[in-house]
């Protein structure tokens, strides 16, 4: 790990110490927009074609340096519409696996608690994300002379802006 401090890149977003065989892995957490323009007409055919690209794409990053650090490299890549990455699903399934063996619960019960927590976190990431943009034209709508924070407090009174979203 000597490197990390010369070479900002990193090929994990979380090191799995001991993954299969005793070999640690570096998961690579990814959200990819079906909505992008290069892959918007494939992934209108072809379900999880986003994330297959995005997973391929982040191979080509991190595979060599997870390999000279010996770690495994694993995407988890899930489009912004629910979609997981096969190699997610492969990696997400083995994890619940281990988890039922050492919890005593049934694979597809663990799994279930697996995928249902994730993708509740992406709906609520998603929610925050457009809830903020919609904030952010929203103000930005309202006026643009210097004393912002009344008209700010003035479109909120007149419901032009919503206080809930100030509490995401």
């Amino acid at each position: 790990m000597g490197g990390w401090s010369r070479n900002r890149t990193h090929p994990a977003d979380v090191l799995v110490p001991n993954w299969v065989l005793g070999k640690p892995a570096a998961f690579d957490l990814s959200v990819t927009s079906t909505l992008n323009a290069q892959l918007f007409q494939e992934a209108c055919v072809t379900a999880g074609s986003a994330a297959l690209a995005a997973q391929i794409r982040k191979h080509r990053v991190n595979d060599k340096r997870c390999r000279d650090l010996g770690w495994a490299c694993i995407q988890l890549v899930v489009e912004t519409y629910g979609c997981w990455g096969t190699e997610a699903i492969q990696a997400l399934s083995r994890l619940a696996t281990r988890l039922s063996t050492r919890q005593g619960h049934p694979k597809s019960l663990v799994s279930n608690e697996i995928f249902g927590r994730l993708s509740l976190a992406l709906v609520r990431a998603n929610s925050r994300a457009i809830l903020s943009r919609s904030l952010y034209e929203e103000i930005a709508n309202i006026s643009e002379d210097k004393d912002g924070k009344e008209d700010v407090a003035k479109a909120m009174e007149d419901g032009m802006v919503s206080p809930i979203i100030l509490r995401l």
